[in-house]
């Protein structure tokens, strides 16, 4: 097992590679190095999280077109699902992973967070 970008605050990491086959990432629109979101509601967090998973993805060897599953928690999910969907359609374009979004109740501050899963193409393996 391979961790990715390991807190120095807390015991967790933000990606992990499974025996070199599936990675598995869990990211916030919190950018690194501070403790609240981004500012301009779900939308500018889904942005920020993108771009911490492009940075993710890349420290692996792997990019957006690998990630073969999404779950997404929304804070508000009724009311912020239809913007949260423009900027998960801007970013995944014709690529279509499996996803799935939930209310939930997310720590203070936050709107959403999402977990992605990636599979390495056979030749990475």
């Amino acid at each position: 097992m391979k961790f990715i970008d390991v807190s120095s605050d807390f015991p967790i990491c933000s990606a992990v590679v499974y025996q070199g086959k599936i990675f598995e990432a869990v990211v916030t629109g919190i950018p690194d190095g501070s403790n609240a979101p981004v500012p301009g509601g779900a939308a500018a967090e889904m942005r920020e999280i993108f771009k911490q998973l492009d940075g993710l993805l890349a420290q692996a060897g792997l990019n957006k077109n690998h990630i073969c599953s999404a779950r997404l928690y929304l804070q508000h999910v009724v009311r912020d699902i239809p913007e949260v969907n423009q900027v998960y359609r801007e970013y995944f374009g014709t690529h279509t992973p499996n996803r799935r979004a939930y209310g939930v109740d997310l720590q203070v501050g936050m709107l959403v967070e999402a977990a992605f899963v990636a599979e390495f193409p056979e030749s990475q393996s």
